[in-house]
């Protein structure tokens, strides 16, 4: 009875040692957002024809992954600013980037029609480590300077390839891989596979290092303090508003939009939906093209894209760093926080459980199709099931299975900090 009342005492002070709660529930709003987008429709269609986002398409579409990554780059920060020995932590980062590459790989079998985040998640750890030493100021000059010009770097170097590969349709076809990555495919075909990761791929990493180095400038600031969470909060907001809204503005245009309608093989009146959640739309055939540079549809990779979901990130975290410093809050939101703890696990769970109970819908369903419940039913196991793994670890007062293994594989190369 007394080792119950002390794991629930703990449970209600929720601020252990070395971790921030706003962290870790920002972290859990990232994983039950993906989980969201891997499952529920994204667009739904009334019986007059008119098709229009759901609440997850609406909302969570880009800005999920963009947020996980983030805070990978927080975490990262977070690991290494008390370093003393920037040799070792780089080895053990290294370490970290190499299991997280192989449970990728290994994902990759399980069926799911999920894209698996966790080979790019590693990548971008073995780049992002060569930054850790910087100060909190060229950090964040890098951080800027890196998000804001690669997308365009991305889209320029794109139309260069489209070229050289005969046209736009030939490099679509025949330089992603169109699955996630794995082991048979780098045995297979090992350039396209690198080159699927670093720059075609669902999470390229040539603009995803962008999200990590901002998160990784966000983890040098007090992280304790009201006002950090404040300007977070109010910045990233601003930066999503308006990055959406030239992107809508843009696409008010008729001549923009049929462009983007014929390119893309696309329906003009359906161009509204599909370019909110992404879900129909392959903004591959406009990559590089100058009205590419003006769409902000999930995943696209196109500047405005990067941006509003970097924002929005930065909102979210904002957000639960002013809100978490209410203990009533923490309380409240439990449940977010302890998935948050074991994001990588309830991830690789997540993805399992797909591939053994894949959804039988498509992205866009009827208003009045009997497979809404389904959805429901499905989405709601998949949430209960990660915040019960996370509170049951919690509550035994010990580390996910994925997170253990990667701090003591890791820190079993070096000393530890």
């Amino acid at each position: 009875m007394t080792k119950l009342r002390e794991k629930v005492a703990y449970m209600r002070r929720l601020d252990a040692p070395g971790r921030i709660t706003g962290l870790d529930t920002a972290r859990g709003v990232a994983i039950l957002g993906m989980i969201a987008t891997h499952i529920f429709p994204l667009m739904q269609s009334n019986p007059a024809g008119y098709i229009f986002p759901t609440w997850v398409g609406a909302s969570l579409t880009g800005v999920s992954s963009a947020l996980f990554v983030v805070l990978a780059g927080v975490g990262l920060s977070l690991l290494t600013k008390n370093t003393t020995n920037v040799v070792t932590s780089r080895v053990q980062l290294s370490v970290r980037a190499l299991i997280l590459i192989v449970i990728g790989l290994l994902l990759g079998f399980a069926g799911s029609n999920v894209a698996i985040i966790l080979v790019h998640y590693g990548v971008l750890f073995l780049a992002a480590m060569w930054f850790i030493n910087l100060s909190r100021r060229a950090l964040t000059i890098t951080a800027i300077s890196w998000i804001v010009v690669a997308p365009f770097l991305h889209g320029v170097l794109t139309r260069f390839m489209q070229l050289q590969a005969g046209g736009t349709a030939s490099y679509v076809d025949q330089w992603r891989l169109w699955t996630s990555p794995t082991i048979l495919d780098i045995i297979q075909q090992p350039l396209l596979t690198v080159w699927d990761i670093l720059f075609t791929g669902y999470y390229p990493v040539i603009s995803f290092l962008g999200y990590v180095l901002v998160g990784m400038a966000i983890g040098r600031a007090n992280l304790n303090k009201l006002k950090t969470g404040v300007v977070l909060l109010i910045s990233g907001a601003g930066i999503y508003v308006a990055s959406r809204g030239l992107a809508s503005w843009f696409l008010s245009d008729e001549g923009f939009a049929g462009r983007i309608a014929h390119a893309t093989n696309t329906s003009l009146h359906e161009l509204s939906a599909v370019a909110a959640t992404g879900s129909g739309i392959n903004t591959d055939l406009v990559m590089g093209a100058s009205q590419w540079y003006g769409l902000a549809v999930p995943h696209s990779g196109a500047p405005l894209d990067v941006y509003s979901t970097a924002g929005a990130a930065l909102g979210v975290i904002g957000l639960f760093l002013v809100i978490t410093r209410v203990t009533l809050a923490r309380r409240v939101l439990f449940p977010l926080t302890a998935t948050g703890m074991v994001a990588l696990t309830a991830y690789v769970v997540h993805v399992i459980v797909t591939g053994l109970w894949p959804t039988e819908w498509s992205q866009t369903m009827a208003v009045d199709d009997p497979m809404w419940s389904q959805a429901w039913t499905m989405l709601i196991i998949h949430w209960l099931t990660v915040a019960a793994l996370g509170t049951i670890v919690f509550l035994a007062g010990t580390r996910g299975p994925l997170e253990s293994l990667l701090r003591n594989v890791s820190n079993g190369f070096g000393s530890k900090r």
